[in-house]
C-alpha cells in the first residue's frame, strides 16, 4: 500500500508492532488529517524550532510525515544508528535501557530499565542523526501514539540549509545531559 498524502506535502503512515523485528506495514487512511497549520503549530512548540520564521517552519513542514504507532510498537531500538526523528503529537512511550549484561546477551525490551516516559511535544532519536552513533536506549509505544517524522537523509539537509538549528540541537542535548545527571544516571 502506498501512503496518501496530506495538505501539509507529507505521508500519513500507520505503523503498529512490537520488539519482535517485524516487517511495519504502511497502512493509509487510518491517521486524521493533518493541516499545515496545525503541523506548524506543533513544530513551533517544539524547543528545537522554536523561534523560526514562517517560511523556515513552512520549509520543515514539507520534509515531515505524519505516523501512527500502535502499542508496543518499538521507535527507537536500543544500539541501533537512529533512522528519524520523531516528535510526539499525542500518546506515551517508555524509554528503556538494557544494562551492560543485556547488551552483551540476549536479553530484549522487556527485560530492560524504564528511564522515563515521554509524550506529547517530546523528541526521540535525534541525538543518533545528530552524531551517528548508536541510540543509547529503546522508546516503545505504550498508547496509540501519532507522531511527526523527520528521517535521516531529510533531517540532514534541513540542518545543512538552516544553521540555526544548530545551536538549538544543543541546547536539547545539554537538557538531556542535565536531565542525566540529575536523576543520577551514568553517561556512556
Amino acid at each position: 500500500m502506498s501512503p496518501r498524502d496530506c495538505e501539509a506535502g507529507s505521508r500519513t503512515v500507520i505503523i503498529g508492532g512490537h520488539d519482535n523485528g517485524a516487517t511495519f506495514t504502511a497502512v493509509p487512511g487510518q491517521l486524521e488529517d493533518i493541516s499545515r497549520a496545525e503541523t506548524m503549530g506543533m513544530l513551533q512548540s517544539v524547543p528545537l524550532f522554536r523561534g523560526l520564521t514562517k517560511r523556515q517552519l513552512v520549509a520543515v513542514a514539507k520534509v515531515v510525515d505524519h505516523e501512527s504507532f500502535g502499542p508496543g510498537a518499538v521507535l527507537v531500538k536500543e544500539l541501533d544508528v537512529g533512522t528519524r526523528l520523531i516528535i510526539i503529537r499525542h500518546g506515551t512511550a517508555e524509554v528503556r535501557r538494557q544494562g551492560v549484561a543485556g547488551r552483551d546477551g540476549a536479553t530484549g525490551i522487556a527485560h530492560s530499565r524504564r528511564l522515563a516516559t515521554v509524550g506529547p511535544g517530546d523528541l526521540v532519536g535525534e541525538l543518533s542523526l545528530i552524531d551517528g552513533k548508536p541510540t543509547s536506549a529503546s522508546v516503545v509505544a505504550e498508547t496509540q501514539l501519532d507522531a511527526l517524522v523527520i528521517y535521516a537523509t531529510r533531517f540532514k539537509k534541513l540542518v545543512g540549509s538552516m544553521p540555526q538549528l544548530y545551536p538549538r540541537l544543543l541546547v536539547g542535548m545539554a537538557a538531556r545531559i542535565r536531565d542525566l545527571d540529575r536523576r543520577g544516571d551514568v553517561i556512556g
